[in-house]
């Protein structure tokens, strides 16, 4: 009799960005990684949003930022919009989240969100393939992810003033490895975020170890963010050989 193959599970790559699709009557919220994009959940309204009052609104945009809160805490600030053409559906919730979450739109916030719109429908996975097709959805990726990452750069600059009061920040593949498999011998610290640039991982002669370490990464929850080389944050990760690697105690 012969064995069973396991099912391989499907390389979603990593991380980018969460897509929202505002409808008159609900959310399609899903997950864009490097590789695929994944459903995540519709929050459905039972009347037209220009129907809704003043407190129902409320209800349904802090129904959207309670789902986006698990994927904030784990780094991903970028978020893309899809609505109707002709509508304000972005701009009202934006607005929501200026006047109750400043936490995500103070500009020192470590959550600050890079939010861009475009306007179609993602309502199911047909939309989506169709949207992903488009030079438009790809630009508006590259734009927020640029933005968020260049928050990011703006922390790394602060971390490397503080190296001589005890900051950590790791620069080699080795050193990483050694970090994350628990072989550092310099004090109890852990991997918190990583930063690399595309042109890195395209180019970079050990492949496979790379993406071992990416993966085992991503698997323990660490922030990991690929960043466009031609962008001045990929310039300046560049400048560091193009990896990266905040730490933790």
């Amino acid at each position: 009799m012969s064995k069973k193959r396991k099912k391989s599970r499907k390389n979603r790559g990593y991380p980018l960005a969460i897509l929202i699709g505002f409808e008159t009557k609900k959310a399609v919220m899903w997950q864009v990684f490097s590789k695929i994009v994944k459903p995540l959940e519709t929050i459905t309204i039972t009347k037209r949003r220009e129907q809704l009052a003043d407190n129902e609104l409320y209800n349904f945009h802090e129904l959207v930022i309670d789902k986006l809160r698990q994927f904030i805490k784990e780094g991903i600030r970028s978020i893309i919009i899809v609505q109707p053409r002709n509508s304000h559906y972005s701009e009202i919730f934006q607005e929501h989240i200026k006047k109750h979450h400043k936490w995500l739109t103070h500009e020192t916030s470590a959550n600050l969100l890079s939010i861009g719109t475009i306007d179609g429908s993602v309502s199911n996975a047909e939309d989506v393939l169709e949207l992903q097709q488009t030079k438009e959805l790809q630009e508006i990726i590259a734009e927020t992810t640029t933005k968020e990452a260049a928050s990011i750069i703006e922390e790394l600059e602060e971390r490397l003033n503080r190296i001589d009061q005890g900051e950590i920040v790791l620069y080699s593949l080795q050193e990483i490895e050694e970090l994350t498999y628990k072989q550092w011998k310099i004090g109890n610290r852990q991997p918190e975020y990583l930063m690399l640039s595309d042109s890195f991982l395209k180019n970079h002669k050990q492949k496979q170890r790379l993406n071992r370490l990416l993966q085992i990464l991503n698997n323990k929850k660490v922030n990991i963010k690929i960043i466009d080389a031609e962008t001045a944050a990929g310039e300046r990760i560049n400048q560091f050989g193009g990896l990266i690697c905040f730490t933790k105690k």
